[in-house]
């Protein structure tokens, strides 16, 4: 039984979402370092066996995985995170303003 290396992520929603199109699609894999991956971003090999190695291939590439595309999808996600905090931050505030305001009378 030979596994290979088929991707590398320090990111647990990768993780989840990898495990899970790997169970719905009967490919036997193994993942390595995942209890360290906790606190840290240390990074977590995904390995496949031999056999299923092409087909998880093209499951990583049907997904979005392989092509790079998931890196460029996380910079975006965190500026979108970023500018949508800052946004509910100046909402919170002006509200806190406005009800101090009323309530003085």
């Amino acid at each position: 039984m030979s596994y290979s290396t088929i991707f590398e992520t320090s990111a647990q929603n990768q993780i989840i979402l990898l495990k899970n199109i790997f169970e719905q699609n009967n490919v036997r894999y193994r993942i390595f370092d995942e209890a360290a991956n906790t606190n840290f971003a240390l990074g977590v090999r995904i390995e496949v066996h031999d056999n299923d190695k092409k087909r998880a291939e093209a499951l990583l590439r049907e997904n979005g995985f392989l092509d790079g595309s998931a890196s460029k999808e996380s910079a975006v996600s965190m500026s979108k995170f970023w500018l949508w905090l800052v946004i509910a931050l100046i909402c919170v505030i002006f509200a806190a303003f406005f009800i101090n305001m009323f309530m003085r009378g």
